[in-house]
């Protein structure tokens, strides 16, 4: 089986990876949600690497939590050593609450969820993935 996205969270951020999962879903993508998908009896270490590794992309909930969880870097280091430049966009991580990356995530850019509503969440983050820009009606494209 091969996964659009894996979708990498602590397992005090699952509400927020099941919804992830969900909202990617309802756009037409296979998604491996390690928090949302494990089973009795399956070994958490052989799922998470065959995950990262039949995964297009790793998308990261990040919070503190996820921060704080050294186990957790091994799954966001597997893509970003498989596209450390960005140009496949095989990491791409989503804040959903305030804090700050440090060492190499801090330099990937990042969907920001924190402080959306439901609606906005879900725009921002389907546009992140879908590499387009919404840009709000009235805006200015030059600066003055």
């Amino acid at each position: 089986m091969l996964w659009d996205f894996f979708v990498s969270a602590a397992e005090t951020d699952g509400d927020w990876a099941r919804w992830i999962a969900f909202q990617l879903e309802q756009e037409g993508h296979q998604v491996r949600a390690e928090v949302r998908d494990r089973l009795p009896g399956h070994h958490r270490v052989h799922r998470v690497d065959e995950a990262v590794r039949l995964s297009r992309r790793t998308l990261v909930v990040l919070s503190p939590a996820y921060l704080a969880d050294t186990a957790l870097a091994a799954e966001w280091h597997a893509a970003w050593d498989a596209d450390p430049a960005g140009v496949r966009r095989k990491l791409i991580p989503v804040r959903v609450a305030d804090c700050r990356p440090e060492g190499l995530l801090r330099d990937v850019r990042y969907l920001d969820l924190v402080g959306l509503n439901r609606d906005q969440a879900a725009a921002t983050l389907i546009a992140g993935i879908n590499g387009t820009h919404r840009r709000q009606a009235g805006q200015r494209l030059f600066p003055h």
